[in-house]
């Protein structure tokens, strides 16, 4: 018996099964396509961290060690209420500690309300209120204190490490009275901390209320910023007296010297990073309400930037 040929319209479904078959097959041997991220929205940190901060003021990126430091005043500034206390981040911003590293509030540490850090080889040096204090980084357990109050230093505020070995920390001079409103009782200006021994280094137009200090390798100087003023001072160790060499928007907290001709500085005046360049000021990024001391990764080219007031830290790039 002969079997009758298929239909017309049976061979173009046979077909068509055939060909979806195909295509389904080449589909499943295909690599899937990579979706490109979107752009990074350049008002938007990199990452923020907030966990654990209180009143941060200063942020210090320890490369020995791939972490961020973070000294959280936790209340007044000027109050010696002993319940100051220092956090370890990642280098991605993430707590290391459960605990704070280094706190007030354990029986074996002083610290009130830490300001400015700065590193001396396994030394973290930290600015607290009228005296210097020094702890093991890699411990955190205290190593020296030095009391500067018999100098008349009211309000520590930046350190950092010079290449001459000293500790160099300044004192904006300033005081709250009791109804908030800031008074200058004593002198704007900087001490040197030798051996353990705390002397003046140069003084600053009183009213500057000295902050953030950097030292500036290729000039041989250190540059710094205040709070009450838009200058920018160089002083070179040799010298008497700081020079201004430029102006900002004032309000300047915060200082990190990039190279031998810029510098980046917090500005509370507009609420800004500012770049300073050439003696000349422009703004890098508006919109950081307080922002207060900064830390910087050379390496990656990030700014740490600690918003005092609302306790956190915002990570920004350089630039972009």
């Amino acid at each position: 018996m002969t079997l009758p040929f298929p239909s017309r319209r049976a061979t173009h479904a046979l077909g068509a099964l055939g060909l979806a078959l195909l295509s389904a097959c080449a589909k499943k041997d295909e690599a899937p396509q990579e979706t490109a991220p979107p752009p990074r929205d350049p008002n938007t940190p990199l990452f923020t961290a907030g966990t654990g901060l209180q009143t941060p003021e200063s942020v210090l990126w320890d490369a020995a060690h791939g972490q961020w430091l973070v000294s959280n005043i936790n209340g007044n500034p000027p109050q010696k209420d002993d319940n100051g206390y220092i956090v370890r981040l990642d280098a991605d911003g993430k707590a290391i500690d459960s605990l704070p590293f280094i706190n007030g509030a354990d029986d074996d540490v002083t610290l009130h309300a830490p300001k400015g850090m700065a590193l001396e080889g396994d030394t973290l040096w930290v600015a607290d209120i009228d005296a210097l204090r020094g702890f093991d980084v890699n411990t955190g357990n205290p190593v020296a204190t030095v009391n500067l109050a018999g100098l008349g230093a009211t309000f520590l505020n930046d350190v950092a490490v010079g290449n001459d070995g000293g500790v160099y920390i300044t004192d904006s001079g300033i005081s709250f009275a009791a109804d908030g409103s800031v008074q200058h009782p004593g002198k704007s200006r900087v001490f040197v901390v030798r051996d353990r021994a705390a002397s003046e280094a140069v003084v600053l137009p009183k009213e500057s209320a000295a902050n953030g200090i950097a030292w500036n390798a290729a000039r041989n100087a250190w540059w710094i910023v205040g709070f009450n003023t838009p200058s920018v001072f160089e002083w070179v160790p040799s010298a008497k007296e700081a020079t201004v060499i430029g102006t900002g928007p004032g309000g300047g907290d915060g200082l990190i010297v990039l190279d031998g001709s810029r510098a980046v500085y917090t500005s509370w005046a507009d609420s800004s990073l500012t770049i300073f360049e050439g003696g000349q000021s422009r703004t890098l990024r508006k919109g950081l309400p307080s922002p207060a001391d900064i830390g910087y990764d050379p390496a990656r080219k990030l700014i740490a930037v600690p918003i005092f007031s609302g306790n956190r830290v915002e990570f920004w790039p350089l630039e972009g």
